[in-house]
């Protein structure tokens, strides 16, 4: 893991931010957010800090938006037949809401369509020539789309059907011939580019039917957030007011009622996010988009409460489909080698196009690189890009446009068709495209954070926290650093897979917190990666830390000298280990792209001068690949290159290559070892005087309570009695199991170092 920092600060942007923050009234650390944030001058701390209505913009300044207005003027005054066509994500079925509620306030009752997601993005001819025989259309709006379809559009208009697109996509380079509102189309005066698709249809509305549109402006919320919008500007303006609708009682609607389940807590921008969104699409992704469509414009509530429950119910499904469609994908990528090409390309004949998107996002998360996973559809590949920052993935796309049927989409994220004759060029040209730029994915996951912390945050810089929301895509929430020594990390209550600690600055919760216990125990310098949180208990204010990630620094391993041999010997208990893998013994060591380096003895790195400045964990590997881990406690199955650079006491069953340099031992702590009964005899008399003690770890019980023998011996005969039952853990209490009759040969550690020091 590595963090990233906000900038250091020049002395002159210190004067600059002490300024802004005495003529706002706010603490300096929080005009430092702003500042990181680019909000830089009083005027837009104080337009940041209060956002609202006062920040929309006119929206007769979009481009067209007269020409749009007075063209349904006429459709009203002639009561043409209007139809509206969207998209099937959370973007265009709320774009569709907002214009199909906009328009029927205005008198005019519009049809209205979005097509399912294997349908493919954009305009359809055929369904819109179906829709047209089965009722002529006059006016066709699209919401969401069709800023790219300029030869359907065409083909429309000689039919006899007008359009009116209202898009925010990247517009291609020959425009279609019609009425068309986007703020992305240069030459007009709009201030704000990045509207969502639903963004714009309710400027559609509001230059149609003025202040009645924003009672649809948590719809828009919801869009922008589905959307991955950067929530700053007048994205930010919009999702507050539309967080306003959500978050009162008499404007939440009964769709989002029932799709939230619990009304109790304050809906935010994350639980758009992570709660709503991901249920909106999910009907899209099941290939039942309208269901979504039908819920937010329905009016029965029974029939509201089914279309909700359905939604609901695709989303576990979507889950589940999702995360076979992940583990297959990294199977490829690692049978493929891909791991450390520029762009990923994975696909699959049997894939839905439905759960590409996501998986895309999940595996450039996992490896730190920009990925396009693809789906069968025909004869061709239908894919959908995720990318990293810094790398303009709709970029990348566009150099190799005359590979591709279709593409479309944004710096981050972009949809992308292609013929599967020409899968391996483009392959091939977005290698080269990326290697061009000279950017370089090292695979290390980055987190970005504001500071380290040194001392207890105030209240009043909670409370000033909280006036930054809303947090997302372009405002993130601040993450803060603290560093910690060993620290004790206890479950809520028993049972509870969540824990929280406390270090000399704050409280932490760590939620599903069981794989730090460990790293946070140890004698060595931790990294907590936290959010701050303000909580009210009894109606007192607390603030309270979320850890995010636990970062061990090791470096020096002697501290950890104790610990590594405690891993040592139970990783003799566990199955899936095995004596002695094919080996390459004398060969030299490379840094081998992919490949995992595996120590016993940390003290043996320093003969491996080669691979300094590889990233070093101990007991779990965080990346699986490019990098040293001390102990492993296993070897991630996507790993495909395993070079032990000395010899294990076992080692562990694995697909992988293996290549080990046996000449240098990993075990010489057992040299300090006895196997004689007598001297177990000796500590066991010991230890059943302990019975009832607190049990952290061996190492810490060792520590405290055996002090008069050698510390590896008495861990040493813990772990044979443990693994024997003769004593137990329960509930963190050392017991002795009187009852308990066991030989010292039927333990597997007692019988591993005996043979090993034969």
């Amino acid at each position: 893991m590595k963090i990233v920092y906000g900038q250091n600060l020049t002395e002159r942007e210190t004067c600059l931010i002490s300024n802004v923050a005495n003529e706002c009234g706010i603490l300096f650390d929080t005009t430092r957010l702003l500042f990181y944030r680019g909000i830089d001058t009083v005027e837009k701390a104080k337009k940041f800090l209060l956002p609202g209505k006062d920040g929309f913009h006119d929206p007769l300044l979009l481009r067209d938006m007269s020409k749009a207005v007075e063209r349904i003027k006429k459709a009203k005054v002639f009561n043409e037949r209007v139809l509206i066509f969207g998209d099937y994500d959370a973007d265009g079925i709320c774009a569709t809401t907002v214009l199909y509620n906009c328009l029927k306030d205005y008198g005019i009752k519009a049809r209205k369509f979005i097509p399912e997601r294997e349908e493919g993005y954009g305009l359809n001819l055929d369904t819109v020539n179906t829709l047209n025989a089965q009722q002529k259309i006059d006016l066709l709006i699209t919401v969401d789309c069709g800023i790219s379809d300029k030869v359907k559009i065409e083909q429309l208009k000689n039919l006899g059907v007008d359009v009116i697109v209202t898009d925010h996509h990247e517009p291609p380079e020959d425009l279609p011939d019609c009425i068309k509102i986007n703020p992305k189309i240069e030459g007009q005066d709009y201030p704000f580019t990045e509207l969502c698709g639903a963004g714009v249809a309710y400027k559609l509305g509001s230059a149609l039917i003025g202040e009645k549109a924003d009672e649809y402006l948590d719809f828009v919320a919801l869009a922008t957030v589905a959307d991955s919008m950067d929530l700053v500007g007048e994205n930010r303006d919009l999702v507050t007011e539309g967080l306003k609708l959500f978050n009162e009682k008499n404007t939440l609607r009964l769709p989002f009622r029932h799709l939230l389940g619990d009304t109790s807590k304050q809906v935010s921008a994350q639980t758009l996010a992570y709660t709503i969104a991901p249920r909106v699409n999910a009907g899209g992704r099941m290939g039942d988009s309208r269901s979504a469509l039908d819920l937010f414009t329905e009016k029965d509530p029974n029939r509201v409460f089914d279309l909700a429950v359905k939604l609901c119910e695709y989303n576990v499904q979507r889950q589940a489909e999702c995360d076979r469609i992940y583990r297959e994908a990294k199977q490829k990528i690692t049978d493929g080698k891909m791991e450390d090409d520029g762009v990923i390309m994975v696909a699959d004949e049997n894939w839905r196009t439905g759960f590409i998107g996501i998986v895309a996002a999940k595996l450039v998360e996992e490896y730190s690189r920009p990925v396009i996973v693809f789906a069968g559809h025909e004869d061709y590949f239908k894919g959908s890009a995720r990318s990293v920052d810094g790398f303009n993935i709709h970029d990348a796309i566009t150099s190799a446009k005359d590979l591709l049927i279709a593409f479309g989409g944004h710096s981050q994220a972009a949809g992308v068709s292609v013929s599967k004759e020409n899968f391996d060029a483009l392959k091939k040209a977005l290698s080269n495209y990326a290697d061009g730029l000279g950017l370089e994915f090292d695979g290390e996951q980055k987190v970005v954070a504001e500071w380290e912390v040194d001392q207890p945050f105030s209240l009043r810089f909670a409370h000033e926290l909280e006036a930054l929301e809303p947090f997302g895509v372009g405002n993130r929430r601040p993450l803060f650093v603290l560093n910690t020594g060993a620290v004790d990390s206890l479950p809520l209550k028993l049972g509870s897979p969540h824990y929280s600690f406390k270090t000399d600055t704050l409280e932490i919760l760590d939620f599903n917190g069981e794989k730090n216990v460990l790293p946070l125990s140890l004698p060595i310098n931790k990294k907590v990666v936290f959010e701050l949180n303000l909580s009210t208990f009894k109606n007192k204010e607390y603030i309270k830390g979320y850890a995010r990630y636990v970062c061990p620094e090791y470096g020096d391993f002697k501290a950890l000298s104790p610990y590594i041999f405690r891993n040592q010997l139970f990783g003799l208990t566990l199955d899936g280990m095995e004596e002695t893998p094919a080996e390459c013994v004398g060969i030299s060591v490379k840094n081998v792209r992919g490949a995992l380096y595996v120590l016993s003895d940390p003290e043996n790195l320093k003969y491996y001068p080669e691979l300094k400045g590889l990233p070093v964990s101990l007991f779990t590997p965080v990346r699986g690949r490019g990098e040293i881990v001390v102990s492993p406690s296993f070897i991630p199955p996507t790993c495909r290159k395993v070079v032990y650079l000395d010899k294990p006491m076992q080692y562990h069953k694995t697909v992988a290559k293996i290549e080990t340099f046996s000449a240098r031992c990993g075990y010489k702590t057992i040299d300090k070892l006895s196997t004689d009964r007598s001297d177990f005899t000796r500590i066991y008399t010991v230890l059943v005087g302990l019975s009832g003690k607190k049990f952290k770890n061996t190492v810490d019980f060792c520590c405290k309570y055996i002090v008069d023998e050698n510390l590896y011996q008495a861990i040493f005969v813990v772990e044979v009695f443990l693994e024997l039952g003769i004593f137990s853990v329960k509930n963190g209490t050392f017991v002795f199991n009187q009852k308990v009759k066991n030989a010292l040969t039927n333990s597997k550690v007692y019988s591993k170092i005996y043979t090993l020091k034969v």
